[in-house]
């Protein structure tokens, strides 16, 4: 079954896919709240991550019996080369990270079609910066606090599947305000 969209989020052992940082956990929902996909990874080279840790509440102990990201290489690929779009909150990080655990070239990651919701939600909070000439970027957080959204109904923030969901719900609640 192809999904025209697709919403994506990652939780990483850092911010640097190609500088050793990896995939901790990748989850992908449709527009319909299906999950599609919600796996945890075992690291292939970082045994630690404190600072990303204290963030996305993922330990070494978490992972230690999980698959390592090569075992669901060919499942994640068949469901994003399916899709028509791409949605995320800060999408380009989560999809540079897929290119990074070379689940997807950077070329066909330049073929997507996205949307990122980060990007649209910036002017919709206003914050301006005259150091970068453009909205600032807020947290996902911040966007679901705005639009109310109740994290209780799903994954807490900073769970890829928690994310996803609220993803979903900032974005409708961005159409429908146009």
């Amino acid at each position: 079954m192809k999904n025209k969209y697709i919403i994506i989020d990652t939780e990483t052992t850092g911010f640097h896919p190609y500088d050793g940082d990896e995939l901790l956990q990748v989850s992908i929902i449709d527009t319909d709240g299906n999950v599609l996909f919600d796996e945890y990874f075992k690291p292939q080279h970082r045994t630690e991550w404190k600072e990303a840790e204290q963030v996305n509440g993922i330990s070494p102990k978490m992972v230690a019996d999980a698959p390592y990201i090569n075992e669901k290489a060919a499942e994640l690929y068949a469901i994003l080369s399916q899709a028509h779009w791409i949605i995320g909150y800060n999408v380009d990080f989560d999809l540079n990270f897929l290119v990074g655990s070379d689940i997807i070239t950077s070329e066909e990651c330049n073929a997507f079609r996205t949307e990122d919701v980060m990007i649209q939600f910036a002017e919709i909070y206003g914050e301006y910066s005259v150091y970068h000439e453009d909205y600032k970027w807020q947290k996902l957080t911040t966007a679901a606090a705005y639009y109310d959204y109740d994290w209780a109904e799903h994954e807490e923030a900073h769970n890829s599947l928690g994310d996803c969901f609220a993803t979903l719900f900032v974005y409708h609640k961005i159409l429908s305000e146009e």
